[in-house]
Formats: structure tokens, C-alpha cells, sequence
């Protein structure tokens, strides 16, 4: 056994500590919260710190917002870490990130402005391989401009550009999440399906498909809000449905719902993922929260009662220790209990792209 370890030793000594170790010291590392508490049960439990996930949908559905409220909280529970956004698009303004994420989250983060897709790597690589960044958004995969753009002949062409770049990107980036504990969450967009077949068809070729443990699909919902904004009715908030199209560390196929808030309301609603409107709706509909005619129970509130939803869903607005309760109550009970959480985020067929 002695002779063992010093082999273990020695190959730490030439690849490093992160590079050779013993299974039984393998990390186990849990999930961390998403911007959504739906989105995290429906992942499973939340974002996995250390692999790489895809956010896929049409224009409109709030993915690269989706990337900067879980970044958030990825420096939030590790403030001795940043974040890295490569912004392939070039589209992100300074005050819609400050919107999500806070000014002062901002010093935490870098943003890096990558000619093409394989820029984009060298610089993923280098920030990564650090230790010092725990989120990288790449936004976006499917826009993610390569080399053949670059070159001044139009003979050499673009066929198949992004599918090579991203596949040298994405086979980079599992060894890198998993080696050096960082989330990369990769935004896309979503093709039609000319084959008819209803599936999720997303560019970036196939290896970028394996490299993800985690494909989420965001298409609008039938819900909105519209509001008075300056005299003139303006749509401030839409329903998200986020359907999980692939899960290699729960069960695939969840589909579940949050609202989302692109308007600054002064405070009337919340500016993004409104999940305290998750907590109390999620809350209520698995008894987490009970109701009895106009009153609302609960062990956390005074005197274990309140009168009237709004004042319910105020109360937990302004006391964060019930918040975050609440929270923990709720996903406690829907990986507890499967007939609830088939009631949160119903388990539907997959239409995963071949």
C-alpha cells in the first residue's frame, strides 16, 4: 500500500494535485442554486458548480439574463471567486448586467470581448485553469463568430466553422469545469426542425451536445403583464417555460415555470426572475404554506397566521430569514414527495435533437 501512495505521489508531483488523486478523495460537489427555485428541482436540485450546461431558446426568453442571475449566486457562495463572460455576440450593455447582478457584484467579473470562437477558448483556458473563477457565461454558442470570418478570402468559406470551433471549445471545457470546479453555462439558440419531428435543434455540432450534462429549453409562456410606462401600455413581464431536455444527474424531461421581469417597475415588481413569487405559489400549492379562506399559515409568520396574499408574499419579501425557509422547506419536500413534484415540474416526453 505504501508503495501505492508514493505512486500517487509521484504523479501528483509531475500533473498535480488536481490531475491524480484517490477515488475515495475524488470531490463530491452539490448543485447550486439557479435564479429559479422551480428551474433548481427541475434540475435536480440546482446548477452543477463544476460541468458544462446549455441554455437554449428563441430570442426573447430571457437565456443570457437566466446566465447573469445564476452567476450571482455563484459569487454569492463563493466570495473568493469571479466570473468570466465571453461575449462572442458582442450585445451585453453595462447597465442590463448591473440590473442583474449589482454594481458591486461587477468587480468580481470579467469581460472579455473574443475576436472569434477560438480566441475564445485561449482565453476560457487560461482564465479557468487559474483556480480563481467559478462561473464562465459564453453567450452565445450558436452566434459564436470563427477564424474563417476573419480570413479576407471569400473563397476558404464558413461551411461548418462554428461546429469545428465550439467542438475544440466544448472539449476543452469538460475537462476544465470538472478539474478546476467552475460552471460553464453556454446560451444558444434554438433551429427549426426540418425534419418536422418537434425536436430541440440547437447549432454547435454533436460534441457540444455530449459535453453538456444539462440542456434547458426556455420558450415563452402564455402569461404576461402589461403596465402603464410614460402614458403608453408596455408588456413588463412574460411567463418562462423551461423545459429540461437533458439531464445526466437527474431525471430528464421536467418542465417548469417562473415569471420574468425585463422592465424596471421602481419596485412594484421585481426586476428579473421573480422567485418570490415561485416561493409563495410553489409554496401554497405544496402545503408548505397553508390557507383557510382569506388566511395564510405558517410557523414563520407572527403569530403563525397573516391576512391576504398580498400581505403574506410582503411579509416574506421583507424578513429574508422566512425567504430563504421557505425556499428549503419547498425543494425538502418536492425531492421528498414525487407526486408534488409532479405537480411543480411535470416529468414530459423528450424531444432531444439527434
Amino acid at each position: 500500500m505504501k508503495n501505492f501512495l508514493k505512486l500517487r505521489d509521484k504523479l501528483q508531483e509531475t500533473y498535480g494535485d488536481s490531475s491524480v488523486m484517490l477515488v475515495s478523495d475524488m470531490p463530491v460537489r452539490p448543485p447550486l442554486p439557479s435564479a429559479s427555485l422551480a428551474l433548481d428541482f427541475a434540475l435536480g436540485g440546482g446548477l452543477p458548480p463544476d460541468r458544462v450546461v446549455e441554455v437554449a431558446g428563441s430570442e426573447g426568453t430571457g437565456k443570457s439574463s437566466l446566465g447573469l442571475l445564476a452567476m450571482s449566486n455563484f459569487l454569492d457562495l463563493q466570495p473568493n471567486r469571479g466570473a468570466v463572460i465571453l461575449d462572442l455576440e458582442h450585445k451585453l450593455t453595462a447597465s442590463w448586467v448591473e440590473q442583474l447582478i449589482g454594481k458591486q457584484r461587477m468587480e468580481r467579473v470579467i469581460l472579455a470581448w473574443p475576436d472569434h470562437m477560438e480566441e475564445a477558448t485561449d482565453m476560457y483556458t487560461k482564465a479557468v485553469s487559474t483556480g480563481d473563477v467559478s462561473f464562465v457565461l459564453v453567450d452565445s454558442i450558436g452566434g459564436a463568430p470563427t477564424q474563417r470570418v476573419t480570413e479576407k478570402s471569400a473563397e476558404k468559406g464558413n461551411i461548418g466553422g462554428n461546429a469545428l470551433a465550439v467542438t475544440r471549445f466544448a472539449q476543452l471545457a469538460s475537462i476544465y469545469s470538472q478539474k478546476y470546479n467552475c460552471l460553464t453555462f453556454g446560451v444558444n439558440q434554438t433551429r427549426e426542425d426540418m425534419g418536422g419531428y418537434n425536436r430541440h435543434v440547437t447549432p454547435g455540432g454533436r460534441a457540444w451536445k455530449h459535453a453538456c450534462v444539462i440542456r434547458v429549453q426556455l420558450k415563452r409562456g402564455q402569461g404576461k403583464i402589461e403596465e402603464k410606462v410614460n402614458g403608453e401600455s408596455m408588456q413588463i413581464g412574460y411567463e418562462v417555460v423551461a423545459k429540461v431536455v437533458k439531464n445526466q444527474l437527474a431525471a430528464p424531461g421536467r418542465t417548469a415555470n417562473y415569471w420574468f421581469f425585463n422592465v424596471d417597475t421602481d419596485g412594484k415588481w421585481p426586476f428579473g426572475i421573480d422567485r418570490l413569487e415561485e416561493i409563495v405559489r410553489i409554496g401554497l400549492l405544496v402545503g408548505v404554506i397553508r390557507q383557510g379562506g382569506a388566511m395564510y399559515y405558517h410557523d414563520g409568520l407572527p403569530d403563525g397566521s397573516i391576512k391576504s396574499k398580498d400581505r403574506l408574499t410582503e411579509y416574506v419579501r421583507e424578513h429574508p430569514d422566512l425567504y430563504e425557509l421557505l425556499s428549503q422547506q419547498v425543494l425538502g419536500l418536492l425531492r421528498s414527495d414525487g407526486a408534488m413534484a409532479n405537480m411543480v415540474a411535470p416529468i414530459e416526453a423528450v424531444g432531444e435533437d439527434e
